[in-house]
């Protein structure tokens, strides 16, 4: 009993000395966010975010994404395997029950030549008394380990619904490229028609014709690209779904039909609960700290209990008299003397790794509020963008059309055509980018707040991570 007791002392004084090593210092976060807008709601999104858009069709594919997507379900088998690696883990904190039976022939001592058979049945059962906590905290590591496999899986699951998203704005986009630069095209051939007939009745030289014909050209080889990355596009998206690519049918024509959400953000303080990969790093770093707590456990002395009982007898109907019964019961004291500084290094490697993860997650707080900052920065700067390309493109288009009347009327020649003409394709195309923009800048702000992705329950060992970090 006193060794036990000084065991005991000794584990409590070293991990108070080990908690002074296993100090970080928390991360300010702020109140507010400085990008947001002070109209801006001070609330998180809800958990189906994508169906802000309005798109009935966008919302079957986020279901098919996350049911189908193969690196979803490979990440599902992981969360499968420290799960099961947690029970391997906890299965050391309880007694070891064997059972063996067994029976034997052969001869006695001596010169006696007898030949002699004996039976044998017992159960023996083993513990290690866990004085200075190392298979709690290993066990308690592994847990946390558990938690980080899901929150991994959910943080994959939040960036797969906003690829997904992406994926079906970027393919509606080009839809609309294409239908603007088909529209393109034909004014351009309609110009050409009006040339060459002008040419034809001396109005107008084959300068002009060429000069006409190459933009026609250039127009089709435009559309010949766009219709080749609609494709590509198309392609990506049934990757994301599970899908052949050949088996995606996308049935809606435009981005116009969809709905931009309002800008909405909730408090920096609270960014740290919302996003999986910070909920992440904070749960391996709370393992790595009970992976240190255990290295320290590891330098002390292991108390081992053994017992055994059974039966043997030479006669197999006899086997279970109790008159034939044996047992045992053995108590052991193992402690390191000497190993070298091995599990003092050990020691220092696991504080080492623990202070490792604690620098990454600060920075990945850090990361986090830049991510919200940029993304709530590039949904005003496109929306204001999308304004001015369509205010551009409506004096293009303008311009465009007071240009041919007057080449038609003989007020100016058509180089004033061809200028006017290029200028219109390019704000028609620049437009239609930037309508795409404001749909990814949302998406982006969207995943930078953790979407709406709402914790799992959390297993016993999850109180650890509030007891161990700020």
């Amino acid at each position: 009993m006193r060794v036990l007791l000084v065991l005991a002392a000794a584990a409590i004084v070293s991990a108070c000395d080990l908690g002074d090593r296993l100090a970080i210092s928390p991360t300010a976060t702020g109140d507010r966010f400085a990008a947001m807008p002070a109209e801006a709601a001070p609330r998180w999104p809800d958990p189906g975010w994508w169906r802000g858009f309005g798109s009935a069709e966008l919302d079957v594919l986020v279901a098919e994404a996350e049911t189908n997507n193969r690196d979803l379900l490979a990440a599902a088998q992981r969360v499968a395997q420290a799960e099961a690696q947690t029970r391997i883990t906890r299965a050391a904190l309880f007694p070891s029950l064997d059972a063996n039976a067994g029976a034997s022939r052969g001869t006695g001592s001596g010169n006696s030549g007898q030949t002699r058979t004996s039976y044998s049945a017992a159960l023996s059962a083993s513990y290690e008394l866990d004085l200075a906590g190392e298979l709690r905290d290993r066990a308690t590591a592994g847990d946390l380990r558990f938690l980080a496999s899901v929150y991994d899986q959910e943080a994959l699951a939040l960036t797969l619904t906003a690829d997904t998203a992406n994926a079906y704005f970027t393919l509606l986009a080009l839809r609309d490229r294409l239908a603007l630069a088909e529209d393109t095209l034909e004014a351009a051939q309609r110009v050409l028609r009006i040339v060459r007939v002008q040419a034809g009745a001396g109005q107008a030289s084959d300068l002009e014709v060429q000069q006409q014909l190459s933009a026609v050209n250039s127009q089709e080889a435009a559309m010949a690209g766009l219709m080749g990355d609609e494709r590509r596009q198309a392609n990506a998206l049934a990757v994301l779904l599970g899908r052949r690519p050949e088996t995606l049918q996308v049935s809606a024509p435009t981005l116009d039909r969809l709905d931009l959400p309002p800008v909405i953000a909730g408090l920096p303080s609270k960014l740290l609960r919302r996003r999986p990969d910070l909920a992440r790093a904070e749960a391996e770093l709370a393992a790595s700290g009970y992976d240190a707590q255990a290295a320290r456990a590891a330098r002390f002395p292991v108390v081992a209990l053994t017992a055994s009982g059974g039966y043997q007898s030479s006669d197999l109907g006899g086997l279970l008299s109790l008159d034939q019964a044996v047992w045992s019961l053995a108590g052991a004291v193992a402690a390191p003397v000497f190993d070298a500084g091995r599990l003092e290094a050990g020691e220092d490697q696991a504080v080492a790794r623990f202070q490792e993860l604690a620098a990454n997650y600060s920075q990945a707080i850090l990361t986090a509020l830049q991510d919200v900052e940029d993304a709530l920065i590039a949904l005003d700067t496109a929306k204001r963008s999308f304004e001015l390309r369509r205010a551009a493109y409506v004096a293009a288009r303008e311009a465009y059309r007071i240009a041919e009347l007057r080449w038609r009327s003989g007020a100016t020649d058509f180089l004033s055509v061809l200028q006017a003409q290029q200028a219109s394709f390019s704000a028609a195309d620049s437009l239609t980018q930037a309508d795409l923009a404001r749909y990814t800048a949302s998406v982006s702000l969207y995943r930078a707040l953790g979407g709406g992705w709402e914790a799992p329950a959390d297993p016993p060992a999850a109180a650890s991570i509030e007891a161990r970090l700020p």
